[in-house]
């Protein structure tokens, strides 16, 4: 076995992952209980002398009983460390020995960073990455019972619930590898790291996760901001040139990103989910992201929730004017989507012709579609569709065109669906079901709903018996299965839901509206009753759904939507029949849900989770207006009203839940957030004290007393209330900052700075933290290096804030860097 002398020693001779003063920044806690494992102390100071100056030597003042430690590590002085309160009994001969073992504590420190280093980029490696992410999540998973206010709020340490992932592989990179050796290929992987990690901010974690591959964790990240930074990375590398010492080439680089935002991008049951098992389906999301933008051309951004919107294409034209199209499950596609079509040698764009050496025109090209289509059957990565409307029957859709997603009241070929379908008299019947196919159906329920003020449509669906969807290896046998049960659900349909229906009388010269119905995709069904009303309809879908169990041992799930509801126009019906059979699948059997006020909840949940809160906020409204008494809907809304700054409005809402549901724990604590925010006090008190009644150990009430108890300079009572707010599950990212609040407002700054590292360590994104104790750095005299790092990352993380801004200013200043400072200054921005 080897020395561990020798052992310490190659470390140190690898040089392609160092310890840099950064990293000392970085891991200041870490160090500080290392070094106080071995040598006990009061209080201590990191600092950095500047560059030219001399590095203080090892010396203990026994008077003063201070010891000076340089940080020292393969010759390289980092810093130096000042312990303070220590006694040492042989002062001749002990410091040399505790030098030694910090020399060694730093060579741990090493070790620990190569572990997580990718030593060709220096970027993050893969499992950190994943390990970062996993606990971005988790962190936001338990701050969402704090999210009534949104981050603006630095009484309770909580998030605006969301985060960003980017993704980029870089473009035909094996390519250059193969042509230029790979030896060239790492230098310019190498590059492209050092491009990124300047890029970018220092509360982005960045990595490197297999070869050309990169992944950035945008911690508080909606997707506007998420596109935003990846475009300006797929920028920065697009600038990057190379040359071949051998060739004399010129090699340029290009990138295709994409991106997924937390918990935007998940849906149902992924929300269920382990923190570790969400950030493989985030990242499965975004590496679909990077796949979308190589087929639209590579270099450039595309994002995981654009993709079923503008990021499909045709795979296949098909017989029978079906198509198959590169949108699947995967992305969120659904049975029922209609979509343009249209070339990309025909897109928008901008032409010019020159008349003269001085005049020349210029113009816009409109943008030509092909035709209209619709999503009748979608599998895991791929759909098929079946063309609508065409254009012009000369100009086909072929593989490569490309799709927008559509509103069926925004069809640019609306006008002939009163004409058949594409000109075509006779409308074709599914032949497993004798139903309409999905496409004549739509043209026959266009035409149909206009010649009756009141009907009804039903989405059906099988649910496959394992609960799960066909996959390529045993799709065969399941396709047919579900064709059977089809079958057997259309025959059922006939005596269950259009039975009894009568046609209705219809204008002079039109035909009455009948009943008739239609395939949905595989496995579905679609109904349209004239004059049915909803409970009617209700009754027929609770009907079929136990014949179907009761005959063939089938389980369905049916959504319905009623017309007259609220003020949604016939053209909407299929869109909220969609909604209400999402509905149903949350319900346990029977699944079966008629479009209402629970209907509307789940889809302005939807949006909120999408951050539209405006767009929320009228879906909850919709929701309440279907029935007042929906408490989970008010809440929502006064949650959306609070996170949008309207705290009277919020407030309105959870007094209304409270009334309703006086043991509903989280409206009592709504409510307090409320009162406090309106400056009343004595009502925000009393509404946590309720919440603690109800739940004793609910964190957040007890850091709002906490907080209220601090306001009134009852520092020992606020004390208390945090440290039983630090006792209880999770409390650490949200009690300890306000535990070094309380520590400085008693004259107790050792302890503070502490207690922040500790908030740091719990939740390294805690921008409140880093600022105040880039603060108390430099209200303390000591090296305004660390607290120029600590503020920039605060700033970085909250622009809106000015005192972060302020605390870096002064670091600078401090340090003679006057320009930068100005700049700081005049840009209110790092």
């Amino acid at each position: 076995m080897r020395p561990a002398a020798d052992i310490f020693s190659d470390i140190l001779a690898d040089q392609s992952v160092t310890l840099t003063r950064q990293d000392l920044i970085d891991m200041e806690h870490s160090l500080k209980d290392a070094i106080r494992s071995f040598l006990p102390f009061t209080s201590y100071s990191l600092y950095f002398p500047r560059e030219g100056d001399r590095t203080p030597e090892l010396r203990f003042d026994a008077g003063s009983r201070e010891l000076v430690l340089p940080l020292v590590l393969g010759g390289r002085n980092l810093g130096v460390f000042v312990a303070r309160g220590v006694r040492i009994k042989a002062p001749k001969v002990l410091p040399p020995l505790i030098q030694a073992t910090a020399t060694r504590v730093l060579g741990e420190l090493l070790l620990y960073k190569r572990s997580v280093t990718d030593a060709l980029t220096g970027l993050s490696c893969r499992d950190h990455f994943h390990k970062v992410l996993a606990q971005e999540i988790a962190l936001i998973r338990h701050c969402l019972d704090a999210t009534t206010g949104g981050r603006t709020d630095p009484e309770v340490q909580c998030f605006s619930a969301s985060l960003g992932i980017i993704l980029l592989d870089l473009d035909s990179f094996q390519g250059i590898n193969e042509r230029y050796g790979y030896l060239l290929g790492d230098q310019m992987v190498a590059e492209v790291g050092r491009t990124i990690a300047a890029t970018c901010r220092s509360h982005v974690t960045a990595a490197r996760i297999h070869n050309d591959t990169f992944a950035l964790l945008v911690p508080d990240a909606s997707p506007k901001g998420a596109s935003q930074l990846a475009e300006q990375v797929r920028q920065a590398i697009g600038a990057l040139s190379f040359q071949d010492e051998i060739t004399g080439d010129r090699i340029s680089v290009s990138a295709s990103l994409g991106y997924a935002n937390y918990p935007q991008c998940l849906r149902g049951p992924q929300l269920e989910r382990t923190p570790p098992e969400q950030a493989r389906i985030l990242m499965r999301a975004a590496r679909k992201a990077v796949g979308t933008s190589k087929d639209h051309g590579r270099n450039r951004v595309f994002g995981f929730q654009d993709i079923v919107r503008s990021g499909g294409r045709i795979l296949e034209v098909l017989p029978m004017q079906r198509l198959s199209v590169t949108l699947g499950r995967g992305v969120g596609a659904q049975e029922g989507l209609r979509y343009l079509v249209w070339s990309p040698a025909f897109q928008e764009r901008t032409i010019e012709a020159r008349l003269s050496g001085e005049e020349h025109l210029v113009g816009r090209t409109p943008a030509l579609y092909k035709g209209e289509i619709v999503l009748t059957e979608v599998q895991a990565d791929i759909a098929i569709a079946e063309v609508l409307h065409a254009g012009d029957p000369a100009w086909a859709p072929e593989p490569g065109d490309r799709l927008t997603l559509i509103q069926e009241r925004d069809s640019l070929f609306a006008a002939e669906a009163g004409e058949g379908v594409s000109g075509q008299p006779q409308a074709q019947r599914d032949l497993f079901t004798g139903l309409y196919g999905y496409r004549d159906f739509l043209a026959f329920f266009g035409r149909a709903r206009q010649r009756t003020d009141s009907f009804a449509v039903l989405l059906t669906r099988v649910l496959p018996p394992d609960g799960e969807q066909p996959t390529m290896e045993r799709r065969g046998g399941t396709v047919k299965r579900l064709e059977a049960a089809v079958a057997q659900v259309a025959a059922l349909s006939d005596t269950c839901l259009m039975a009894g229906v009568e046609a209705q009388p219809a204008a002079p010269g039109q035909k009455p509206a009948r009943a008739a119905g239609g395939r949905f995709g595989l496995g579905g069904l679609v109904h349209f009753l004239p004059g049915a009303s909803g409970p009617e309809a209700l009754a027929k879908a609770r009907e079929l759904c136990a014949q179907a169990a009761a005959e063939h041992g089938l389980e369905l799930a049916v959504g319905l939507f009623a017309y007259p509801f609220l003020n949604f126009a016939k053209a909407d019906a299929l869109e909220c029949a969609r909604k209400a059979l999402e509905h149903a699948l949350l319900l346990p059997g029977p699944h079966v849900a008629l479009f209402d006020s629970v209907s509307l909840n789940v889809s302005a949940d939807r949006l909120f989770v999408e951050s539209d809160l405006y767009a929320a906020v009228e879906e909850f409204k919709l929701s309440l207006l279907a029935d007042s008494a929906n408490m989970l809907a008010r809440n929502s809304l006064g949650i959306c009203y609070a996170q949008l700054g309207k705290a009277d409005l919020a407030r309105r809402e959870f007094e209304l839940v409270v009334a309703a549901e006086p043991e509903n724990v989280m409206a009592h604590y709504n409510l307090g957030w409320a009162c406090q925010h309106l400056g009343e006090n004595q009502f925000a008190r009393q509404a946590y004290e309720r919440c603690l009644t109800l739940d004793p150990a609910h964190c957040f009430s007890l850091l709002r007393l906490g907080s209220l108890a601090e306001g009134e300079g009852d520092l020992p009572r606020a004390e208390a209330l945090y440290q039983k707010a630090l006792a209880t599950p999770g409390g650490e990212a949200s009690a300890l900052r306000p535990l070094a609040r309380v520590a400085l407002a008693e004259g107790n700054p050792d302890r503070a700075r502490e207690l922040l590292h500790l908030a740091i360590g719990a939740n390294h994104n805690d921008a409140y933290a880093m600022g105040t104790l880039a603060r108390l750095y430099l209200d303390a005299g000591e090296d305004p290096q660390i607290a120029e790092v600590l503020s920039r990352q605060a700033a970085a993380l909250m622009p809106e804030r000015q005192e972060f801004w302020d605390t870096l200013i002064q670091a600078l200043t401090l340090q003679g860097r006057l320009d930068e400072a100005r700049k700081v200054e005049a840009r209110g921005r790092f």
